[in-house]
């Protein structure tokens, strides 16, 4: 009579539970890393100073201190070298786009105004 009312083809063993468990399990704890990966890989490499043409010189009016890509010492891109604070406005800082350092008054193709 108890087999009447259980359907067997729902039960499962307690080996095909366990697996599932297991491999569940596993997802979840890696779920955090991927978004890690992804945000990596999902990061533009920087190109060259040989690619991008780089000169420590201006190209007219246009110089990397004036580009928004420009990230002066202590201050923040987007900003040209006005986005640095004190002295420190004029040394040489990094580039989001170039590889290296880069001159406030240097200039590359990548150029774009602030």
């Amino acid at each position: 009579m108890e087999d009447s009312f259980m359907d067997k083809s729902r039960l499962v063993s307690r080996r095909a539970w366990m697996k599932k468990a297991l491999v569940t399990a596993s997802a979840v704890a890696v779920v955090p890393f991927l978004g890690e990966a992804t945000a990596k890989a999902a990061t533009p490499a920087k190109v060259t100073k040989a690619l991008a043409h780089y000169q420590t010189h201006p190209n007219g009016r246009k110089m990397c201190g004036m580009c928004k890509h420009f990230i002066p010492v202590g201050g923040t891109a987007g900003h040209g070298m006005m986005g640095a604070k004190g002295p420190g406005m004029m040394k040489e800082g990094t580039c989001q786009v170039v590889q290296g350092h880069v001159s406030p008054k240097g200039y590359c193709i990548l150029y774009m105004p602030v």
